[in-house]
């Protein structure tokens, strides 16, 4: 090696191993860069299903009582008399002693409460303290051709109604959902159709509830229905107004589109949807709820710099 190779070697040497131990550095902390992001999705992915399942759980014990009670009373209505002051008495038994009910109607098939009586579907709610019934031989309101009465005829099976907000006289302005059951009478050959219970619900409880669920104090829960509409969020602007479908499309956030349909199969997971906010990453653990088919998306933003 001649002198003038010597000399190279010892000044691009220093620079060489200064380059090298740069870039070892640099995989280094972008390795545990990595590795701390890893361990922070698997611990907030762990956090957010343990703490869903329990709430999950919860609002399924809360409806599935709630389910319980038109369905008892189908029962009562398929063997007992059908006359007023006994039809009268059941509404009262289930408004008056289930805080959770807000109205109840036994709507009757043309002519199955009395020959004589096309329309009869008496309704009590609760207002300002009290209960009111409204007028059973009402026939403005058509109430055939509802969802709350049709489907479930139809379909031959209780229904959950997608919930809407409720501006007629019974409520004022008020947010509920409606569980239906058909009831039945026999004639010695089968079963006829002869009605629907319809019991109303206000989902105030429900968004109190959901608006509790955090892992931490930046996350929120939404709360969706079946077709992906949000019915309860932080943000007052989107219930009833939007969707995760909707949102997905205005925030462009294909993969929020993702979890609305993977939700509505009946799928729970956990994925990162993008810059919802346009500043950081959040991931989203999004469950089903079976028993009405809603589900609940926990949204958490990434809280550190990776």
């Amino acid at each position: 090696m001649t002198m003038m190779n010597i000399k190279i070697v010892k000044r691009v040497l220093p620079v060489a191993v200064v380059v090298v131990v740069a870039a070892v550095l640099f995989a280094l902390n972008r390795y545990h860069g990595i590795y701390d992001r890893y361990s922070w999705k698997n611990h907030i992915q762990e956090q957010a299903e343990i703490k869903l399942n329990g709430e999950v759980t919860r609002i399924q014990k809360i409806i599935m009582s709630i389910e319980q009670i038109p369905r008892n009373l189908s029962y009562v209505l398929e063997f007992s008399r059908t006359e007023k002051e006994h039809i009268n008495f059941l509404l009262e038994a289930i408004v008056q002693n289930n805080a959770e009910v807000f109205g109840t109607c036994i709507a009757f098939e043309p002519y199955a409460f009395d020959k004589d009586t096309m329309y009869y579907a008496p309704y009590l709610f609760k207002k300002n303290g009290t209960y009111v019934y409204s007028d059973p031989t009402d026939s403005s309101d058509h109430y055939f051709n509802s969802d709350w009465y049709l489907i479930p005829k139809v379909l031959k099976k209780p229904v959950w109604i997608e919930p809407y907000y409720d501006v007629g006289e019974s409520s004022g302005k008020i947010v509920l959902t409606t569980y239906s059951v058909p009831f039945y009478s026999f004639n010695g050959t089968g079963e006829v159709f002869k009605g629907i219970i319809a019991v109303d619900i206000s989902l105030d409880w429900l968004s109190k509830l959901v608006s509790s669920i955090k892992l931490i104090d930046s996350s929120y829960t939404l709360l969706v229905s079946e077709s992906g509409t949000i019915l309860s969020s932080p943000n007052p602007e989107w219930p009833y107004n939007e969707s995760v479908f909707s949102l997905a499309v205005e925030l462009d956030l294909p993969r929020l589109r993702e979890v609305g349909r993977d939700l509505q199969k009946g799928n729970s997971g956990f994925v990162n949807i993008g810059k919802l906010d346009k500043k950081r990453d959040w991931w989203v653990y999004y469950m089903p709820i079976p028993e009405n088919k809603w589900g609940l998306l926990l949204l958490v933003p990434e809280t550190q710099n990776f």
